[in-house]
């Protein structure tokens, strides 16, 4: 076998194509969870070496701005990653009880969404996987609960 060389931003493609295909497949969840987390710290990395606000940045500021509770990215990063199971489907802390109680399908569409995220600040939206997504979700989410046209000022109906 002869050694080759990877683009960082290739690795969290594949990463996220492979977790993209599983959930919209019906495939494993886990395992798209999984992929879409490791994709999204790499996509993290390469948008804060191009001195662009990431994601997990981007609510900071906007929580911030709101008048919420200081906080750092680290923190909030953690939170999010500890909200869609992210970091509990990679490590086992000592005195768990070998449980976990989770929405596997919003953590999946979740850890996702958040990728993506990244990803189009580095690339933009055209991409053709990126494109096939948001169109399943067009056809498969509930408008009333996710933003599924990306409309800036869209609240969820209650």
């Amino acid at each position: 076998m002869s050694l080759r060389t990877f683009k960082r931003i290739e690795l969290a493609e594949s990463q996220l194509k492979t977790a993209i295909r599983l959930f919209v497949s019906g495939g494993d969840k886990f395992s798209a969870i999984s992929l879409a987390g490791a994709a999204d710290v790499i996509l993290c990395r390469l948008v804060s070496n191009i001195e662009k606000e990431n994601f997990t940045a981007f609510l900071l500021k906007q929580k911030a701005a709101k008048g919420g509770e200081s906080e750092t990215i680290q923190s909030l990063g953690r939170c999010i990653n500890d909200t869609l199971f992210i970091n509990d489907l990679k490590h086992m802390d000592d005195g768990e009880d070998g449980y976990i109680d989770i929405n596997i399908e919003e953590c999946t569409l979740g850890a996702i969404l958040k990728a993506i995220a990244n990803y189009v600040i580095l690339v933009g939206p055209n991409k053709d996987f990126v494109q096939a997504f948001l169109a399943w979700g067009q056809l498969n989410l509930d408008p009333k609960k996710y933003n599924i046209y990306c409309d800036p000022n869209w609240k969820p109906i209650t």
